[in-house]
């Protein structure tokens, strides 16, 4: 009895987590952006900010840092310090 018990717990847990998704579609925002671009409010820095040719860069630990699009710039842009904490490099020095 107690191993039916547990798999009909589950099987009510497994429920109630596929009931909390939604009914509805998910819809696209109004302006359609290029696929790959950021929808960022970030504006590029150049105090702050680096340009860097690709949408992400990878750190020495292996985490992938993903970087944002600036049509102004025309170019992707990073913050300079965004793997100091992940055992660098450095992106973009000062």
């Amino acid at each position: 009895m107690r191993s039916g018990m547990k798999k009909s717990l589950w099987v009510a847990g497994v429920l109630l987590l596929a009931g909390c998704g939604g009914t509805e579609a998910p819809t696209a925002p109004e302006d359609s952006a290029v696929l790959g671009e950021s929808q960022s409010a970030l504006e590029y820095d150049e105090n702050l900010h680096c340009l860097v040719r690709t949408s992400s860069v990878r750190c020495a630990n292996g985490m992938n840092m993903y970087s944002h699009w600036s049509a102004e710039q025309n170019s992707w842009f990073i913050d300079r310090n965004v793997c100091s904490r992940s055992g660098g490099p450095v992106i973009c020095p000062f």
